[in-house]
């Protein structure tokens, strides 16, 4: 094609011919692209990565406090006492039937005794249970057959704590379950 334009228009063909060899991209055009995605990157992931720590810990204190409603309605579903058991960095809701022996609750998950769910929690993320103060045990609780926890007279809270934030589920002694 460039030796037809050649004959017809010498100039333009000398421009195709000198076009072909010097397609593709130069060192200072990578480099300048690159610097424009890392002032880009320098600029909008620090809100990113801030927003996505507070997504993670708002997650956690909401599936908790979704994970204690269903352990209130499983009791009374199931008519039969549920525990929480809390852990730093997990929770898990079990029934208490009390088969281990005794034949009554005894806050311990035994063989016998089906588990409804162990819930972990995200990374960097964690239950603080040196704050926990259950009355009858201090990293438990349990609703009884009518939702009702056992033991429970003044409001108690379960603090969940991030690096710089921090938020508690709140259970009062109907049972009820607030965020804050």
């Amino acid at each position: 094609m460039a030796q037809v334009l050649n004959c017809f228009c010498p100039a333009l063909g000398r421009s195709l011919r000198m076009q072909r060899k010097e397609s593709g991209l130069t060192a200072f055009e990578l480099a300048v692209t690159l610097a424009i995605i890392a002032i880009m990157a320098s600029v909008t992931m620090p809100p990113y990565l801030k927003w996505w720590r507070k997504a993670r810990l708002s997650g956690a204190v909401s599936n908790l406090a979704a994970d204690l409603e269903m352990a209130k309605t499983q009791a009374i579903r199931e008519n039969e006492t549920v525990v929480v058991e809390f852990k730093t960095g997990n929770y898990k809701l079990f029934f208490d039937t009390g088969d281990g022996g005794g034949g009554s609750p005894n806050w311990n998950q035994e063989s016998g005794e089906g588990l409804i769910l162990k819930r972990y929690l995200p990374p960097g993320v964690r239950i603080d249970t040196d704050s926990l103060s259950f009355p009858t045990v201090g990293d438990k609780t349990r609703f009884n057959s009518r939702g009702i926890p056992f033991d429970i007279v003044t409001p108690e809270t379960i603090p969940i704590k991030q690096a710089d934030h921090d938020r508690q589920v709140t259970i009062n002694r109907l049972g009820n379950i607030d965020v804050e």
